[in-house]
């Protein structure tokens, strides 16, 4: 899957590559360091669920954060 702004990566599981699309909320979230990271995090991946996908934490190796189509280090 093609993705403009999200993360991608794989899942713990079985290692099968996994994206998933972030709104612009999630974004903000993901890019925002003025904030507290933890609490900004478990936001951005309460909205995944929310949406219908995976929770991230403890279920993907995250690879990289896509920003506007481009591939950036996560952390």
């Amino acid at each position: 899957m093609r993705i403009v702004n999200g993360i991608r990566g794989s899942l713990v599981s079985d290692g099968s590559p996994i994206s998933i699309p972030f709104n612009s909320k999630q974004m903000q979230l993901a890019l925002n360091k003025d904030i507290d990271m933890n609490w900004a995090w478990d936001c951005v991946c309460d909205i995944c669920v929310s949406n219908g996908f995976i929770d991230p934490r403890g279920n993907i190796n995250i690879d990289c954060i896509v920003v506007n189509g481009k591939d950036r280090v996560f952390h």
